[in-house]
């Protein structure tokens, strides 16, 4: 039977692996083509600025002037798509009731499935503040944690923690828009190390066979950081003025630092959730859940896993760092990001060089057209080819074959020259 059009909005929530099922989407989208579901997206990011134009956003405060249209034209690959359509980015979960309508609207006259990948609030905490961290967040968690406790808005990122985190209520604002069993939850399982669970139960919903893709080869360019890293970036966020702009930060704090050198340290502590957070969060967790349970919604994994565990004995603060930790990563990131500037002013060397080259034969050329302005066609071409085979070996070569070809051309009679033997006749010579 042939089957129906649907889209899978998969709206979030950040910091539950959705960087790890976006790159193996992208990375498989012709795999998956093949199977007849479709990935829209020609470059990585372009689910992000469709999200970010779906809602107007100013993200991270700065204006993105290269999302405009973005979501209307990742609509319209979806919507002329016959099949399953996938669109994927964790922005999307800070949508309004209203603008998530419009979404769901848009995508007509497919059936729009939402899913929600949701983790316990334990490790959904640490990890949120330390992406906060990444794009230019000062506060320690314990500043923070107190802050988004009180559910303090005078910061963008304060108000956007619950706007993106607070499951009953984003899928209340997603599910007025598609019935209740179209609304999915997938549960992160309480092992991080298991990333192959939450890709199994990802791709149970959106009816792609989990095995068909090895989700194991896609490297996750989102890994958390250790405590003394995200030391290390907070105040280097302390020190930062009004001279960085928020893109040139994410690009060379979040992305050069951060992504680029950072993430590849060995990493020896972990933020965790504080002893004293856990009752609050385990008492917000419990009314989650409930809630949860009444909404009708197409549970995958078990509810129970976003229930917090309590932290243990060996439970990481994330504001432990140490002064010797943070010397320590401090001289780790300096020395990393020392060699990358070797190998990018060699590379510039190199450019530098070639630029040179081109400019004599760009000079040289130039100076063969005026030469050459007033002379026959022939002769034109003659000195052009003459010419070019100065700065090319392989011109060369074929110039030197030419002239030796000519030159024994010139030896042989007339009649082995495929020449005409007597200028009245037109049959030609022997030309064997």
């Amino acid at each position: 039977m042939e089957q129906p059009q649907r889209v899978f909005l998969h709206i979030g929530a950040p910091k539950t692996g959705t960087t790890f099922v976006q790159s193996v989407l992208f990375h498989f989208r012709d795999a998956l083509r093949e199977q007849g579901v479709l990935y829209p997206a020609e470059r990585y990011d372009e689910h992000f600025f469709a999200a970010v134009d779906l809602q107007d956003l100013d993200f991270s405060g700065e204006p993105r002037p290269e999302a405009a249209g973005m979501w209307q034209r990742v609509a319209a690959r979806a919507r002329s798509w016959p099949g399953t359509s996938i669109i994927s980015h964790d922005v999307f979960a800070g949508a309004s009731q209203e603008q998530a309508a419009a979404a769901v609207k848009s995508l007509a006259p497919a059936q729009v499935h939402v899913v929600f990948t949701a983790r316990d609030l334990g490790r959904q905490l640490p990890s949120h503040w330390q992406e906060d961290v990444k794009h230019g967040q000062r506060a320690t968690f314990a500043e923070w944690f107190a802050a988004v406790d009180r559910r303090d808005e005078h910061d963008w990122q304060l108000r956007w923690f619950w706007q993106v985190e607070e499951i009953p209520e984003v899928l209340r604002r997603w599910g007025a828009a598609v019935a209740p069993q179209r609304v999915h939850l997938v549960i992160v399982p309480h092992d991080d190390r298991r990333p192959e669970e939450l890709w199994r139960r990802f791709a149970t919903v959106i009816g792609v066979d989990p095995k068909a893709l090895n989700a194991a080869e896609v490297h996750n360019p989102n890994t958390g950081l250790g405590v003394a890293d995200v030391e290390l970036v907070r105040r280097l966020n302390r020190l930062r003025d009004d001279s960085l702009t928020q893109v040139e930060y994410e690009h060379t704090v979040k992305g050069l630092l951060v992504h680029e050198t950072l993430a590849r340290q060995q990493i020896t502590r972990r933020p965790g959730l504080p002893h004293d957070c856990f009752p609050r969060v385990l008492a917000l967790s419990q009314q989650w859940v409930q809630r949860l349970e009444l909404a009708g919604y197409d549970i995958v994994g078990d509810l129970a896993e976003l229930l917090p565990v309590a932290p243990g004995d060996g439970a990481t603060d994330p504001d432990s760092a140490t002064e010797a930790e943070v010397a320590q990563a401090a001289a780790g990131a300096l020395s990393a990001v020392l060699l990358q500037l070797r190998q990018e002013r060699q590379n510039s060397g190199k450019a530098r060089d070639e630029c040179a080259r081109l400019r004599i034969r760009l000079e040289r050329t130039e100076t063969l057209v005026a030469e050459h302005v007033g002379l026959p066609p022939g002769e034109r071409i003659k000195r052009s080819v003459v010419e070019i085979s100065r700065t090319s070996p392989t011109v060369e070569r074929a110039l030197d074959l030419y002239r030796w070809a000519r030159a024994r051309r010139q030896l042989l009679p007339p009649q082995r020259r495929g020449l005409r033997s007597d200028p009245n006749t037109s049959m030609r010579g022997d030309q064997t």
